[in-house]
């Protein structure tokens, strides 16, 4: 879940079968196969633009090293929004991850280093 510091309006995204974005009380947006989660930060598709610059709370969940699932909590912000292409009725938003503690960087890059979810950068390392 991604929420702006000053609404009430959030962003969650579920990885099941596949990836649903949910922006406030919207129907869920089915994530194209360009839906990026990496320790970097995440690349997602809204039907509504995010200011670039704007700084949210990030939540999510991934395994820990039991296996167990561990709520996450950061801050992240928008470095970039771009409009729909082509007829695309999405908006492209990038979220830069600002303060993930290292363990936390550490086990999203094990468990993302066999997924589809991972960058191109954070593939290379």
């Amino acid at each position: 879940m991604i929420s702006r510091r000053d609404t009430s309006e959030t962003v969650e995204f579920r990885a099941e079968e596949n990836v649903l974005v949910y922006l406030g009380d919207n129907d869920a947006i089915e994530q194209p196969e360009t839906f990026q989660f990496c320790p970097l930060g995440v690349q997602l598709y809204t039907c509504s633009a995010v200011a670039e610059c704007e700084l949210l709370e990030c939540k999510f969940t991934i395994p820990d090293a039991e296996g167990n699932n561990e709520e996450v909590q950061c801050t992240g912000l928008v470095v970039q929004c771009s409009e729909p292409l082509n007829g695309d009725t999405l908006y492209r938003v990038w979220v830069k991850f600002l303060d993930l503690p290292t363990e936390t960087v550490q086990r999203i890059q094990q468990v993302t280093q066999n997924q589809r979810f991972i960058c191109p950068f954070c593939e290379n390392f």
